[in-house]
This record gives C-alpha cells, structure tokens and sequence, in this order.
C-alpha cells in the first residue's frame, strides 16, 4: 500500500502543476488579448509605421499660371504656365526608405518590451496567488490546531487541570492565526484584482494551489546568449544605434543640391513659346552642423546600448546566482521539513505534561516559521525563474 502511496502522490504533484501551468498560460493569453495598454501600444504601433513611411516619395508638383496685361500697340497681353516638379538628389530617396524600414522594425520591439513587461507581470501575479494559497494553507492548519487547543484547555480549565494564564497564551495564538487568516485573504484579493486589471478588466479565474514546472535551468553561457539574442529591449536599443547611423547617411545625402525640372510655356498674341525649366539649389547655409548633430547622436545610442548590455549581462549573472542559492535553500527546507510530524509530536508531548506550555509555543513558532520560510524561499526561487525566463514570453 506504501507503495502505491509513494507513485500517486508525485504523480499528483506533477499533474498539479502540470494544471497550474495551463491555468497561468490561459491566463498569460487572456490578457494579451485584453489588456488596455497592449491594445493602445497595438495601435501606436501602427501609427509609427505609418509615420515612419510618411513623407519619403518626391515633393508634390507645382503649377504655375501668370496673366501679364500690356498696352495693345506694346503686343497684348502674356500668358505664362509652367509646370515644375522638385527632388532631392537620388541618394536621399534610398536612404529614406530604408530609414523607414528600419523605424517601423524598432516600432515592433518597442511594442515587444511593453508586452514582455506586461505577461511577466500578470504571470509573477499569477505566481503570488499560489503562494498565497499555500500560505493560506499553512494558516488554516495553525489556526485549527490553536482551535483544539483552545477547546481542550478550556475543558481542562473548568475541571482544574490547567490555568488561566495557558488559556490566554492559547487565545491570542488563536487570534493571531485568525487575523493571519484575514490578512491572507486580502492580499489573495488584491492580488486578483491586478490580475483583472491586466486582463481589461475581466475577471481571472485563477485559483491553481501548486507552481508550475519550469524550464530546466541551462548553463550561464547558453541563458546568456539565448537571453541576449531575445531581448526585445536590446534589440530596441540596436535599432536605434542603426537608425542614428542611417541618419548620418541621410544627411550627408540631403547636403547633396537639389533639383527642379518642368515645362514652361509663354503666349501671347498671335505667338507662343516653349520650352523646359531645370533648377538647382545650392546647399551653402540650411543643413549646417546636420551632420554634426546626426554623428553626436550615433554616438549617443552606441553608447547607451552598449551601457545596456553590460547591465543587463550583470543583472542576469546577478539572478542566475540567486536561482542557484534559492534552488539548494528550498531543496534543503524540503528534505528537512517533509520528514517531520513536529506538531503531533509537540501535542502528545504537551498532552503528557512532558513539556510546558511556554516551551510547546516556543517550538510551534519555531515549527511554523521554518515552513513559511520555506514558502517563502520557494516563493523567491519561481519569481527568480520567471525573470531569467521572460525572454520565452
């Protein structure tokens, strides 16, 4: 029988959380389809898109008509109409267009690191609750031991057998759990409630007890590059170092002259002309120091991508570490705290009047502050993991 004991209850552990992974996954694709602020940065997307392929064709054409009067013996009157249409050097054109490519791909990382913020939020929410259950959990459990305490030593006060001053050490143990109890179940709700915030304003019916399994810790070198290579935020980061380098191109371009070509044609009385126009401006004064300002500005995303990485690559050594501490802290707590029956032990020993009442709380206390700070350890370790994995998200 032992046996069979031993086989069901890891396979219920690993169906558990098995129920809590598709429970915070169906969470994860609920809000990314609700959540207020993705919906807004969708549309802001869109709009830099747009935006970033404005204004990159030829300028618009013009058309000009002019009436000259004159005295009839002079020859008449003078019609003129000419038609010009304005370009830049060809060079500008091309840099422009890919300029443009290059914004509306940065636009996509920009809307990739809001959404990758938002889910790690709502799944670290999601992860909270859990704890919060088994928190509750641990609560219920003290406080239905304080519960039969409270019960049996009031029987044993009204038959001699105990005092007053062990019933009121028993009391406010009971009221301590209850409040514990009462405060649990407003931090469950608070919790909740930003989760339905996320979700636009839908309730999340989330209610998983157990985590859920994580991805296999890989070696630091192969996370970093996986991380690295991921990171909507450093891909942000370089393609803005690729726009400001883009830009230089452009503005050298755009100190090239520029050009007007049209058709023109004169008439009057009895006669006309035509012909063709070619214009060209002469860059001397508008575009100064524009290369200047797009060269400082290259220099600027360099180096603040540059600055990027380097503490992104100490923060993810920085949390790697602490998974690994975390890791042998809640392995430790686990071995330890699954082989003890501390608080049926301590009640038959209290039972007994083998121990006193100011010794039992003592170890009670003892007993369940080791397993709420294995929780909290456990707590930790799965938030640590869902940062050093929300390139996945």
């Amino acid at each position: 029988m032992k046996k069979y004991i031993s086989l069901f209850i890891p396979a219920l552990l690993l169906y558990s959380a098995a129920q809590a992974q598709q429970d915070i996954n169906s969470v994860l694709k609920s809000i990314e389809s609700r959540n207020k602020t993705l919906q807004a940065e969708s549309r802001l997307h869109e709009t830099r898109q747009l935006e970033a392929h404005t204004g990159n064709y030829l300028a618009n054409p013009t058309v000009e008509l002019n009436q000259l009067w004159a005295d009839r013996s002079a020859g008449g009157n003078v019609n003129e109409l000419a038609v010009v249409q304005g370009f830049d050097f060809p060079t500008v054109y091309t840099n422009k267009h890919k300029l443009a490519d290059l914004k509306a791909t940065t636009s996509g990382y920009q809307y990739a690191v809001s959404r990758q913020q938002i889910l790690l939020s709502a799944q670290q929410l999601c992860l909270e609750v859990i704890y919060l259950h088994k928190q509750k959990k641990l609560a219920e459990e003290r406080a239905g031991n304080a519960q039969h305490l409270f019960e049996l030593y009031q029987k044993r006060l009204e038959q001699g057998d105990a005092n007053q001053l062990e019933l009121n050490k028993i009391q406010l143990e009971r009221l301590n759990t209850r409040n514990a109890l009462r405060l649990n179940q407003i931090a469950i709700d608070a919790a909740l409630e930003q989760l339905q915030n996320l979700n636009g304003g839908e309730a999340v019916g989330f209610r998983a007890g157990e985590y859920p399994e994580m991805p296999v810790l890989p070696t630091y070198p192969q996370l970093e590059s996986e991380y690295l290579a991921s990171d909507p935020g450093l891909k942000d980061m370089s393609g803005q170092s690729e726009i400001a380098e883009r830009e230089i191109r452009l503005t050298r371009a755009m100190t090239l002259p520029k050009f007007d070509i049209g058709y023109r044609r004169n008439g009057g009385s009895g006669e006309s002309m035509n012909g063709f126009r070619i214009g060209m401006s002469i860059p001397l004064w508008e575009n100064k120091n524009t290369v200047k300002k797009a060269k400082a500005q290259f220099e600027y995303t360099t180096a603040m991508m540059e600055d990027k990485l380097q503490s992104l690559k100490s923060n993810l050594k920085q949390l790697y570490q602490q998974v690994q501490t975390l890791s042998e802290s809640r392995e430790e707590y686990r071995k330890i705290l699954s082989g003890q029956q501390s608080i049926a032990l301590l009640n038959k020993a209290l039972d007994a009047g083998q121990i006193s009442m100011i010794e039992y709380f003592t170890e009670v206390t003892t007993f369940y502050e080791s397993r709420q700070n294995y929780l909290d350890v456990e707590r930790d370790y799965f938030n640590a993991l869902a940062q050093l994995f929300q390139y996945k998200l």
